[in-house]
């Protein structure tokens, strides 16, 4: 276990703030995309630039957490940004490929390879000099198109989790209905759902980029579909993943909608984490939530990767989630205090 996770296991405790029940509390994931246009000019990297601030500023300040899904081509465009928003605690790097918009279906397993390869390691490689490396668990495929080659060369690089999912419409069989992260059969990988909602009779997945670009939504109308997305998943006492483009979300009234979401979110004391750490809680979910069960899931399903990843699981004394690595004893420190 390194380090890194342990301290991420604590701010993520400071940072909620109450005593988290999955029964009565949201657990949003906020996935936030590091894309710029393909052939950007350096205008228009400045502004992809800017529009990512604009984003992680929203939820730094209030200690929330989400995951950052980066372009190999944002890496090159903006590596020192890049740095910076992985140095962040409450912030996870994760892989989005090479470039926007890219197809590795169309591609061969050793082209595959060799792209996610490349842009994992140029994502590894921002890094403060004389610190740690970012671990890169996570990855999601542009406009979720992958195929079973991805997923051979995923675990290969030993990446821990495959976002490109949808709840509903795109999953792998026997997980119609799921909206937690889940174990694929056959690969030490999870699969992680993207929320989904119907609108007019189809379902649709929280993508602001997708939703103002096919879907034509205006800015108020993704803010109303997100509040009506977080008090479905309240009652029903599922996560909610959604993904903020930095090209989308970034400015204008996306950007506002963004902010008033988060607001309400708060208002309402959701518990935000990241994607790895939502993966932590659906393997604690499926042993029954005792101690040690995501240790135990990982040790199976995930083999040498398990001593990476935080470990997140019930205080046995009440119903607190406690990041069980850094809490004495296995308890929360309020039952250890008392």
């Amino acid at each position: 276990m390194t380090m890194m996770w342990c301290v991420i296991g604590v701010f993520l405790l400071m940072s909620m703030g109450f005593a988290l029940s999955e029964e009565s509390h949201v657990v949003v994931n906020l996935m936030i995309d590091a894309d710029t246009d393909p052939a950007s000019t350096p205008v228009q990297i400045k502004m992809a630039e800017d529009a990512l601030i604009n984003l992680t500023n929203q939820i730094d300040p209030k200690g929330l957490s989400a995951t950052i899904y980066v372009t190999e081509d944002m890496v090159r465009a903006d590596r020192l940004g890049v740095t910076y928003q992985g140095t962040m605690k409450n912030h996870e790097l994760a892989l989005h490929g090479n470039r926007t918009d890219e197809k590795l279906s169309s591609l061969s397993a050793s082209d595959q390879d060799a792209l996610l390869t490349g842009a994992k390691d140029r994502l590894y490689g921002c890094y403060v000099c004389g610190g740690e490396h970012v671990a890169i668990k996570g990855f999601r495929p542009q406009a979720f198109d992958q195929n079973e080659e991805t997923l051979g060369v995923l675990e290969k690089l030993g990446i821990i989790y495959d976002a490109g999912f949808q709840a509903g419409v795109i999953y792998r069989p026997g997980h119609e209905n799921a909206t937690w992260p889940y174990a694929i059969e056959g690969y030490n990988l999870y699969a992680v759902p993207v929320s989904t909602y119907p609108i007019n009779d189809e379902r649709v997945y929280l993508y602001d980029r997708y939703l103002k670009e096919e879907k034509k939504l205006s800015g108020t109308q993704w803010y109303d579909l997100l509040v009506k997305k977080f008090d479905e998943s309240s009652e029903n006492g599922d996560p909610m993943v959604i993904i903020f483009s930095n090209l989308i979300s970034g400015s204008g009234d996306y950007l506002d909608a963004y902010k008033k979401f988060l607001d309400y979110a708060v208002s309402r004391q959701a518990a935000f984490v990241t994607t790895l750490q939502l993966v932590d809680m659906a393997a604690s979910r499926k042993r029954g939530g005792h101690i040690g069960a995501i240790a135990q899931e990982n040790e199976s399903r995930l083999s040498a990767n398990a001593s990476d990843v935080g470990v997140i699981a019930n205080c046995p004394n009440c119903d607190k989630i406690i990041n069980v690595t850094v809490q004495k004893g296995n308890k929360c420190l309020n039952c250890i205090q008392n």
